[in-house]
């Protein structure tokens, strides 16, 4: 059996790149640091709550960047990306997208090492400048980078998040770093937005429209979810991914069920989402649907997607860390009564260390 890691001269080449340009990004933050250190920021004259909210955004948001340009940093990334990632996403898609996505195929395939230490650097650096940047320009330049890249990322390396080709939540339709993006826009908003109700509503039509966006994929028939074959195979696939049995063996159990009772699951999985749907619409403020939703999509993120980042050959966490990041905001947002005992003690905290 052949090994799945570059051969050893790409791996030299793609790393000795890569602790150069860290040497040249570490240099540079702690030069920045060091010529900042003293200077006194004024406040930001954001409400108490919608402050905490924005940097837990913002930092959640410049954390999974980071993490995104670690994970294809990894050695079978090197040389595996466009068999592994970007072929496979070809079949069935409509004939504009195949040929967006074999273009990206071609371009990568001119220097693969050169086009994975790019993508690397971009996404830590747009991590950086997101965490590091605070309430400054470098913050929304990072955030803009986000965007367009994200934009492009979603395009021609997720193909859309799969909704084309019968994607499901559980999948990770409809794409993680199209809600990276939505993110991006949603911290880029001028900030009297944020002195007003109105992150709080765009967050409940977010959260409605989404789970209707996905209970629909769900349950369309051309997507293969309700034979027997669909879902068990999927989630068999994922559980034979190397990972440590705590979270293989759930996966396991859950293949043997979904491939005996296929409609069943289904039809619950269908129902489950519209009803988070409906939950969103009319009763958005109620901590009954935070928790659910907070329940399924982590169990949707594990029993899944399966983490998005087992295996040697994720690229991201997948979408359900940004929907958790986006149900945190929210509660954040809306004093939800745990999250805002949690805030009141970080700040009490961070008073009496002051």
């Amino acid at each position: 059996m052949g090994s799945f890691l570059p051969p050893s001269h790409e791996q030299q080449l793609f790393y000795g790149l890569f602790f150069l340009i860290a040497t040249i990004v570490l240099i540079t933050l702690v030069v920045r640091w060091l010529s900042r250190k003293g200077q006194h920021l004024p406040p930001v004259p954001y409400p108490h709550s919608f402050l905490h909210a924005y940097e837990w955004l913002a930092r959640a948001l410049g954390s999974l960047w980071l993490l995104d340009g670690f994970l294809q940093a990894q050695p079978s990334m090197i040389t595996r990306f466009i068999g592994g990632v970007l072929a496979p996403l070809i079949s069935g898609q409509p004939w504009p997208l195949n040929i967006i996505i074999k273009w990206s195929m071609t371009l990568w395939s001119l220097n693969p090492v050169l086009w994975n230490e790019f993508a690397t650097w971009i996404q830590i650096g747009i991590g950086l400048t997101i965490l590091l940047g605070g309430h400054s320009k470098y913050r929304r330049l990072g955030l803009w980078i986000s965007v367009f890249w994200g934009l492009a990322v979603w395009i021609g390396g997720e193909a859309l998040g799969g909704i084309f080709v019968g994607g499901s939540v559980l999948e990770g339709a409809p794409g993680s770093v199209l809600l990276y993006v939505l993110a991006a826009i949603f911290l880029l908003v001028p900030e009297q937005f944020w002195h007003s109700p109105r992150p709080i509503k765009m967050l409940q039509r977010f959260m409605a429209g989404l789970w209707f966006f996905v209970a629909l994929l769900q349950a369309l028939p051309s997507s293969g979810w309700w034979n027997r074959g669909g879902l068990s195979s999927y989630i068999l696939s994922m559980a034979e991914m190397p990972q440590p049995h705590i979270f293989s063996l759930p996966l396991y159990a859950w293949a043997h069920s979904l491939g005996q009772y296929p409609l069943l699951w289904n039809t619950a999985l269908v129902l489950t989402f519209f009803l988070l749907g409906f939950l969103w619409t009319f009763s958005p403020r109620s901590p009954l649907t935070w928790w659910l939703s907070l329940t399924v999509t982590f169990s949707t993120w594990w029993f899944g997607q399966d983490f998005g980042i087992l295996g040697g050959m994720g690229t991201d966490p997948n979408s359900g860390a940004i929907i958790l990041v986006a149900l945190i905001t929210y509660a954040q947002l809306l004093k939800l009564p745990l999250w805002h005992r949690i805030v009141e003690r970080d700040t009490h905290v961070t008073k009496s260390a002051g």
